[in-house]
Formats: C-alpha cells, sequence, structure tokens
C-alpha cells in the first residue's frame, strides 16, 4: 500500500514538471514571434518631392499707409458757408468746389471796382482823342512859327495842351483801377472753395451758416490713388534694397491678396537717434481698396536664388554641427547630412545633398534612423 502512494507522488512530480517545461518553451516561442513582429513593424511618415524653385530671404518693415498726398483745404476770404457742394468720401477733381461763402458782399465790391475801371478807361479815351488834335494842331503851329504868322508863346501854349504828361497820370489811374477790380475779382472767385488736387474728401469741418476765416482748415482731400508705407531699415540691410525695387506688400485689413509696392525713397544716412534708414514704399491703388491707417508689411529681399533644390524647414534636423535629413527610398527610412542656403522661414534651399525628385520626409523624420522600415502615409503621389 505504501509502495502504491510513493509510485502516485512520483508519477504527479514527473507530470508536473513536464507542464513547467511546456510552458517555459511556450512562452520563448512566444516570445520569439513576437519580437519578429516588432522586427517587422514600419514606422508611419509623410514627405515631399524635392523640386527646384526660386526662393528668398526676407525682412519685414511694417507700418501704417498714409496717402500719397493729403492737403488741407482752407477758405482764402473770410465769410459764410451758404453751400456745401461736396461729401466725405467723395471722389472730387482737381479745381471742383466744395462749399461756396456768401458772396454779397464782394459781388458789391466787384461791381463798384468795375464801375471805377471803366469810368478811368473812359476818362483816358477822352483825353487821349484831345491829345492827338493837340499833336495835329502843334504841327500846324510849328510851320505858321517858322512862316513868321505866330508867336513864339502862342506855339508855346500849344506845346504845352499837346503834352502827354496828362495821359501818363491818367494811364496810371487806369492801372490802379485795374489792380483793384483784379483784386476784388480774385476774392470773388475764392468764395468758391475748391479742391486743389483730384483725390477723395477726406474730412469736412464746416457747415451752412458758419463763418470762416482765411488760413484756417476746414476740410481735407486726400490722393489715394496711390498710399506710401513708411519704414526703417538697419545698416545690414541698406545695401541689400535698391530704389525702385519691387516689394510684397500684405495687408490683412484689406484681404489675403499681395500687393505690389515700390521702393521709392531710401534714406543716405541713418537717423542720429535710432541708427536705422528711413525707407519709403509707395502701392498703387487704383480700386481704392486699401485705406489710409491701414496697418501693412512689406517683404524687402535680402537674398534670392532660382533653379535651386527647395524643400520645407521643417523636414532639416540638427546635430552636432551637422544638418540631415531623412529620404525614402524602397521603404526604409535613408539618412543623408546635407548643406543649406537661403530660408524663407518656411523653406529652405538645399545646396547639397539632396536630388531633384528625391522623396523627402517631413512629419515622423524624428522616430526613425538609417535604413529602419516606413510606410508614407501622405506624401506627393499619395
Amino acid at each position: 500500500m505504501i509502495r502504491v502512494r510513493k509510485r502516485y507522488i512520483v508519477l504527479i512530480f514527473v507530470v508536473l514538471i513536464a507542464v513547467v517545461l511546456s510552458i517555459s518553451y511556450y512562452s520563448k516561442t512566444k516570445g520569439r514571434d513576437n519580437s519578429t513582429v516588432a522586427d517587422m513593424k514600419k514606422t508611419p511618415v509623410e514627405t515631399v518631392q524635392a523640386v527646384k524653385g526660386y526662393i528668398a530671404s526676407t525682412a519685414v518693415v511694417s507700418g501704417k499707409l498714409e496717402a500719397l498726398h493729403e492737403v488741407d483745404v482752407v477758405a482764402k476770404v473770410p465769410g459764410k458757408v451758404k453751400e456745401i457742394t461736396s461729401r466725405v468720401g467723395q471722389k472730387i477733381n482737381k479745381g471742383e468746389t466744395i462749399f461756396v461763402i456768401d458772396d454779397t458782399d464782394l459781388k458789391d465790391q466787384l461791381q463798384q471796382a468795375r464801375a471805377a475801371l471803366s469810368m478811368a478807361e473812359a476818362n483816358y479815351r477822352q483825353n487821349r482823342e484831345r491829345y492827338e488834335n493837340a499833336r495835329k494842331d502843334l504841327e500846324r503851329m510849328e510851320q505858321l512859327y517858322k512862316d513868321g504868322a505866330i508867336s513864339e508863346q502862342m506855339l508855346e501854349q500849344v506845346r504845352a495842351s499837346a503834352s502827354d504828361a496828362g495821359l501818363q497820370v491818367l494811364e496810371a489811374q487806369i492801372e490802379q483801377a485795374k489792380v483793384s477790380y483784379d483784386m476784388v475779382l480774385r476774392q470773388y472767385k475764392e468764395c468758391w472753395v475748391a479742391s486743389p488736387i483730384q483725390g477723395v474728401v477726406a474730412y469736412i469741418n464746416v457747415g451752412i451758416g458758419q463763418t470762416v476765416a482765411p488760413g484756417v482748415p476746414v476740410a481735407v482731400v486726400v490722393d489715394m490713388s496711390r498710399v506710401v508705407l513708411e519704414g526703417s531699415i538697419g545698416e545690414n540691410l541698406v545695401n541689400q534694397v535698391s530704389a525702385e525695387g519691387e516689394v510684397d506688400v500684405k495687408i490683412p485689413s484689406a484681404g489675403d491678396r499681395v500687393f505690389k509696392g515700390i521702393i521709392k525713397e531710401i534714406s543716405p544716412a541713418a537717423d542720429q537717434r535710432t541708427g536705422l534708414f528711413g525707407l519709403k514704399v509707395e502701392i498703387d491703388n487704383p480700386d481704392g481698396l486699401i485705406k489710409p491707417g491701414m496697418f501693412a508689411e512689406a517683404a524687402l529681399v535680402k537674398e534670392a536664388r532660382s533653379d535651386t533644390i527647395v524643400i520645407p524647414s521643417s523636414a532639416v534636423l540638427a546635430k552636432g554641427g551637422e544638418k540631415y535629413v531623412y529620404l525614402v527610398d524602397d521603404g526604409k527610412a535613408v539618412f543623408r547630412k546635407v548643406t543649406t542656403g537661403v530660408s524663407d522661414g518656411e523653406r529652405i534651399e538645399i545646396v547639397a545633398g539632396i536630388m531633384d525628385g528625391e522623396m523627402v520626409i517631413v512629419k515622423g523624420q524624428n522616430y526613425v534612423e538609417d535604413g529602419d522600415p516606413v510606410e508614407v502615409v501622405r506624401g506627393d503621389g499619395q
């Protein structure tokens, strides 16, 4: 009985050892299988194709825009406003009336000045006729004096009447009357206060019945056919831009459109206070979309390249002073050292290291090593 029990215990022990060995073997086999699966796992990446194109590095000059011309409109004669013929926002031509000053008093003065001029002219004509007759009489009297028919005293009396001294006085009176008339006429015409330039009425600070004084601005007209961006640049940039150079201008308030501007002025000397050089950029505004006071940014080109390899800047990694990228070739990540050039912030020039048409990893490059299997989940041609 005791022997049977011992055999039964040994049998159980052997079975337990077999189970343990089986479990151990299965675990090792499963581990090897999982390791194989892990080795075959691919890293998802996104790619772009390296292509040749244009790229430029820029410096941004920003500020508020101003109208090309902004002119204060002032009255030249005092008086009350009797009519306003324009409105704010209206397009106006040079010489077109903005408002009218009461001309009643000046109209009376003009009539008086015209009458005085007419009288002076009539007086001159009358005396001119007398002078011409006296000149004819003088010629006859001189002949009679030579013939001894009249005395020298009588001849002198005729000469005195034929003198043009009186005409000179009358001519001066005419000139004086004409000056007075012209002055009043100019004042009369100034009752119609006109725009000095072609543009848009931006401001009218007067109402009907109000009195205006000479020299006081009462309206503003702006020429918005072009607007001006005034900014400053540093000495490191002043010799890299040139007058009449074209620049791209962004105006957020005017939408996503990129406007073209022309550099019109570059200061030859730096401002002593800031050390910066002044710069003016003019932008055409034929449709009036741009308004003075809007904020603008002009991109000045510092350096540009054409027909060169360009990729997203995010694709380039750096380590130990070296720059590199990962390409995709035959389903694997390929490490490649690169030399970079001009950058515009979003894209960068590749001077050496990448060929035109190669696929560059732009997302996921931080998670791969040279030779790792990859799966392109999005990219050029995907």
